[in-house]
């Protein structure tokens, strides 16, 4: 399977049942208020797809059986007295999707494919443009677009005036969305399940409007689920993938 159709949590605090049936392909938003829950449920869908479930805790899960990469991308938004270290977070989640990498596929790896394939040069050249374009509609807005330093083979901004803006200037909302929309992009248009929670936390209104379609035009084959407080963001054109959050949980009997 390449997405996830169902996802059940039994004994969840010791308290609630939780069961998402009929989970949609594309498009999913999970709305409710901070500590209901969003955050738990994002964490055990990502445990139970990328860690080998304990002894303790399979036992309370069902879920769909995936053949796909799950990526789990967390908040943003941390307390001011921890801001400077969420920063650095940021940047460094940044640099591994950004720079040669062994562990993980990376902007620098994916372009070192058109050396080593060299068949597959034309399309790789047309997805970097496509990812580019992408950048700069939200980007070019502050006077900033995206390149290639070929001389260090990496990526930086170029100002409307003429200098340049290294990655790890940008500001924190810079920092995780450009994350986010080279994670969607280095899933190469193969079937994925993206988890996201609340992505608006740090992000220009106007980008939150966007972001949605903007993961969907650079794979849509990836099947997204976030979590929100703020529905009112996403509701352009996604009314109907909204799910509450309380109407996934019962109390045990």
């Amino acid at each position: 399977m390449n997405y996830i159709q169902n996802f059940e949590y039994h004994n969840l605090w010791n308290k609630y049942n939780v069961c998402w049936h009929q989970i949609h392909e594309d498009v999913n938003i999970l709305v409710g208020i901070n500590g209901k829950g969003k955050t738990t449920l994002l964490d055990a869908i990502n445990a139970y797809y990328n860690f080998k479930p304990g002894k303790n805790n399979a036992k309370w899960i069902e879920a769909t059986p995936l053949d796909c990469p799950v990526v789990y991308i967390q908040s943003a938004d941390v307390p001011a007295n921890v801001r400077k270290k969420g920063n650095s977070i940021l940047y460094d989640n940044l640099m591994r999707v950004v720079l040669q990498n062994e562990k993980q596929n990376s902007f620098f790896n994916y372009r070192m494919r058109a050396l080593n394939y060299p068949e597959e040069a034309s399309h790789i050249a047309s997805r970097i443009d496509m990812l580019f374009q992408e950048i700069d509609g939200y980007f070019g807005q502050t006077g900033k677009r995206i390149e290639i330093d070929k001389e260090r083979n990496y990526l930086v901004f170029r100002e409307d005036a003429g200098g340049t803006i290294e990655l790890d200037m940008l500001s924190a909302g810079e920092k995780q969305l450009l994350y986010i929309l080279l994670t969607v992009f280095l899933m190469d248009e193969q079937p994925a399940v993206l988890l996201m929670d609340e992505p608006e936390s740090s992000l220009h209104i106007e980008w939150q409007e966007k972001l949605i379609k903007s993961i969907r035009k650079l794979n849509p084959l990836c099947q997204i689920i976030l979590t929100t407080h703020s529905p009112s963001i996403f509701v352009s054109g996604w009314e109907s993938k909204l799910v509450y959050i309380e109407d996934l949980f019962s109390k045990m009997e």
